[in-house]
């Protein structure tokens, strides 16, 4: 009689390669929310080795699933935005692009965590701070076009009167939602190393 002694679940190469990049991007990501200088080629970096991540990540909790392609467009949409950003597209448009870049990487986290909630107990509980975290920079943003003064201690005012043309003169919600996706990729970067992610 044999008894396995395996670690745990199989880890796919995808698996190991996706968490690699997702830490390494998250790390780079949360670095450069520290720095106010350009360095473009690091931040194109940064967001190219997580475009790479997402799509290891997605892959793993299976890209046939409607919440996880749907964050995975997201996503997609957010690194285009950001990248045209950074490239230094019509500065008049910048508040645009970083409010565009915002909205649409909080909608792929929430997504993405809303799809930990369909998984066993430790991704529900990640999926369900997950969300917490998500929802209320999202009803910052949505209230903020709504209620005056609503969203002014989180930069989210500076930042919807620059998606209407003004000259931004705080970036510190945007740089909230790098940090939050950073963090975030650090606990799926985990779950993927440890092959909890595996399609079920």
């Amino acid at each position: 009689m044999t008894t396995s002694v395996g670690p745990g679940p199989a880890r796919s190469l995808n698996a190991r390669v996706g968490a690699v990049a997702l830490a390494a991007s998250a790390f780079l990501t949360l670095l450069l929310t520290h720095v106010s200088a350009s360095l473009a080629p690091l931040r194109l970096l940064a967001l190219a080795g997580s475009a790479f991540a997402a799509w290891c990540f997605c892959d793993e909790m299976g890209m046939r699933k409607p919440l996880n392609r749907a964050g995975f467009v997201l996503f997609v949409i957010a690194v285009g935005v950001k990248v045209e950003r950074i490239l230094g597209g019509d500065a008049g448009q910048a508040g645009r692009h970083d409010l565009l870049f915002a909205a649409f990487l909080l909608l792929a986290l929430l997504f993405w965590s809303v799809a930990f909630l369909h998984r066993q107990r430790s991704l529900k509980v990640a999926g369900a701070v997950g969300v917490l975290a998500t929802l209320l920079p999202i009803a910052a943003l949505l209230l903020g076009h709504l209620v005056v003064g609503f969203g002014a201690f989180l930069g989210v005012k500076a930042l919807l009167a620059a998606g209407e043309g003004a000259t931004l003169t705080d970036a510190s919600f945007v740089t909230l939602v790098q940090r939050l996706f950073g963090l975030w990729a650090y606990a799926a970067a985990w779950f993927l190393w440890r092959g909890k992610l595996a399609q079920n």
